[in-house]
């Protein structure tokens, strides 16, 4: 299993390779077990789609770092610098959020690639083999939309690395390529993956997560035509609803609820740190124990005023999303991870990937931008709904673009929708310089150096993985 975790691209890869490669050292680890020497039973490929799954917990972990520091939801409010550089949008190549996103987001793949590599052409029970592939597919689908999104073109890797100079012998494929293989990955885990499990094996990724997901990558390509009936199927399979509370969404009491479509595990109270350290890391710093306990609270992905002036008067979700905490720094934060872990990693929250209102609203997304505002509307209406606030009417296709993606914003809020939001509907520019010049101040708000260039649609190609391969190449702006 070491060596499924250690494969990663290029910098990752190389690396891996040079630590366990038996090419490269003869001295075999006694910690170590090598790929051809494992695989050889049915629990060696259980044992290894569960490492592939509890890599998403590292990957999610400090996702908001890249996925809502950067816009108009998130701060940082000064008490955690080291991610400075996404808050202000003035990262650069060498930016270890960027570098970390890159990193792990390969190792996945690495891990997905190898599983799916052995188990192809290993004889196992037919249904727990199609599961077990419908898994990974997902999750490699997974990395690559996300990675698409952050960097643009990238290396689209799809089978195992066996040596160095195949690691060094990928460049990066283009953006059409990269969403043509996410495609692919996830029709063929609609087909392969179940519509449920028994409760042994809640949390693990069903057809309907796959379809949400596709429906997704549809949308974010404007390929609205083919979003509209995948996304519908998922409605209409009826396994997902809205549940009557907001809070009882997130609530630790209520893990994998009827509106989680989708959602990464977390083990806390294990005393093995396989918890998540949401509930800390989000709590406003000075907080002590009134809000958390068990470590020292962060202020990582604090509220900004913006988002908590974006609720409509009466929005019942506004006390659950963002709440102001009252010092000297003014301090806005999000209590949708509350918890009161033993320790650090140790809390039960998990993070919720793709939830029924995200797809309602990508469907009347899709909807609307095919010109059926009428099958549109009761979509969004129903999320309104939940959140005691009075249906819209009389929209035409401009008015109700800019209220599903508002509703997107509020709804949505702190789960790293916003970021990708701003990217995929080309408003990211726009937003953000609005944003700067509403609130810029000295040592406040904001800082002087505050960036929002037009090469910030994209993230640099970092820094090591250049110096790894230089023909990789470098996004333009940087």
């Amino acid at each position: 299993m070491k060596k499924i975790i250690n494969l990663g691209l290029l910098g990752t890869m190389v690396m891996a390779l040079f630590a366990s490669c038996s090419d490269f050292l003869d001295i075999e680890s006694p910690t170590t077990v090598r790929t051809d020497a494992y695989f050889k039973s049915t629990s060696d490929f259980t044992s290894a789609v569960s490492g592939v799954y509890n890599g998403l917990r590292s990957y999610y972990g400090n996702f908001y770092e890249v996925a809502e520091l950067p816009s108009d939801n998130a701060q940082i409010n000064g008490y955690n610098l080291g991610v400075a550089p996404l808050d202000q949008l003035t990262w650069i190549t060498s930016t270890a959020s960027i570098q970390n996103r890159w990193t792990i987001s390969y190792a996945l793949v690495a891990r997905a690639n190898v599983v799916e590599a052995r188990l192809t052409n290993f004889e196992m029970e037919k249904a727990l083999k199609d599961q077990y592939l419908g898994e990974v597919r997902f999750i490699r689908a997974l990395m690559y939309f996300n990675l698409v999104q952050f960097f643009g073109d990238v290396p689209l890797v799809v089978k195992e690395i066996t040596s160095e100079n195949e690691a060094y012998s990928y460049k990066r494929s283009p953006v059409a390529e990269i969403y043509a293989q996410v495609e692919r990955d996830l029709l063929s885990a609609v087909e392969l993956l179940p519509d449920a499990y028994n409760a042994a094996n809640a949390g693990r990724i069903t057809k309907g997560a796959a379809r949400s997901l596709l429906g997704k990558v549809y949308v974010t390509n404007k390929q609205f035509d083919k979003a509209v009936p995948v996304l519908k199927s998922v409605v209409a399979s009826d396994q997902y609803k809205l549940l009557p509370q907001y809070a009882s969404v997130f609530d630790i009491a209520n893990k994998n609820n009827a509106e989680m479509v989708f959602a990464v595990q977390y083990l806390g109270g294990t005393g093995f740190s396989e918890g998540s350290n949401f509930s800390i890391l989000f709590a406003p710093f000075g907080s002590g124990t009134e809000i958390t306990s068990g470590g020292i609270p962060a202020s990582a992905n604090g509220g900004t005023l913006d988002l908590f002036n974006a609720f409509e008067a009466g929005d019942l979700r506004k006390p659950v999303s963002i709440a102001f905490w009252p010092t000297t720094d003014s301090l806005y934060y999000t209590r949708k991870f509350l918890d009161k872990p033993v320790a650090s990693n140790e809390g039960k929250n998990d993070w919720p990937v793709i939830r029924y209102s995200d797809v309602l609203l990508l469907l009347s997304e899709a909807y609307n931008e095919t010109g059926t505002v009428s099958d549109a509307l009761p979509l969004i209406n129903a999320v309104r709904k939940r959140a005691g606030l009075a249906n819209l009417s009389g929209l035409d296709q401009a008015a109700l673009r800019s209220a599903i993606q508002h509703e997107r914003r509020v709804e949505l809020c702190f789960e790293g929708h916003r970021w990708f939001d701003l990217l995929r509907t080309g408003t990211m520019l726009s937003t953000m310089r609005a944003y700067k010049e509403k609130y810029i101040k000295y040592g406040g708000y904001l800082v002087p150096n505050y960036e929002v260039t037009d090469a910030k649609v994209r993230f640099p190609v970092p820094f090591r993985e250049l110096s790894l391969n230089p023909e990789l190449g470098q996004n333009d702006g940087y």
